[in-house]
């Protein structure tokens, strides 16, 4: 038992150092994309900078942060990001999963948001509040069908291997040394 924990313990260290493996995909060409248990051909892929830049949909094209290579560092730091978001053009809700640069202090979904033109959620409760104004005033508002882009918007950012698919179980360097620990312990 302890051979295999000191064995998932290298496996931790080594992988830290490698790249970041992300699903990288968009449901506008692959519908498989909003739901990757419906298709087993999508897997992670490792992000770099080339990979990032052979990405060409809307939705990466609007949220991607320029990267200056200034030649000091080849193999920034990256994340996964996932996005649900209604295209503005098709009114489709798409789903792209992809490589993000890694932002730092900057909140690539809230950019992302603000470039989208979906509302805060002050702005939400004010328009909310106008509406039920019209309402009563006997002025029924627009019901929509379909769902608003706000409604149907969603992002998250990632950290870990495989982050943006479908639920996945990784350990984390805490994970593997808690074991370790526990095992030693016995």
């Amino acid at each position: 038992m302890s051979g295999i924990l000191l064995l998932l313990a290298l496996a931790a260290f080594f992988s830290n150092g490698a790249a970041i493996k992300c699903f990288v995909c968009d449901s506008s060409d692959n519908p498989s994309c909003a739901d990757l248990g419906s298709n087993s051909s999508i897997v992670p892929e490792e992000c770099t900078l080339d990979k990032m830049k052979s990405l060409d949909t809307w939705l990466f094209d609007l949220n991607k942060f320029s990267y200056f290579d200034n030649g000091a560092n080849k193999n920034p730091l990256m994340n996964c990001q996932k996005v649900v978001a209604k295209d503005p053009d098709t009114r489709k809700v798409v789903t792209a999963r992809f490589c993000q640069l890694d932002t730092g202090d900057s909140d690539a979904c809230q950019i992302l948001r603000t470039k989208l033109r979906i509302p805060t959620a002050e702005e939400r409760e004010q328009r909310n509040r106008n509406q039920n104004k019209r309402r009563k005033k006997g002025q029924d508002a627009d019901d929509e069908e379909e769902p608003s882009a706000e409604d149907a918007f969603f992002c998250d950012i990632c950290k870990t291997d495989r982050c943006n698919g479908a639920a996945a179980i990784t350990l984390s360097m805490g994970s593997v040394l808690a074991l370790i620990l526990i095992q030693l312990g016995h």
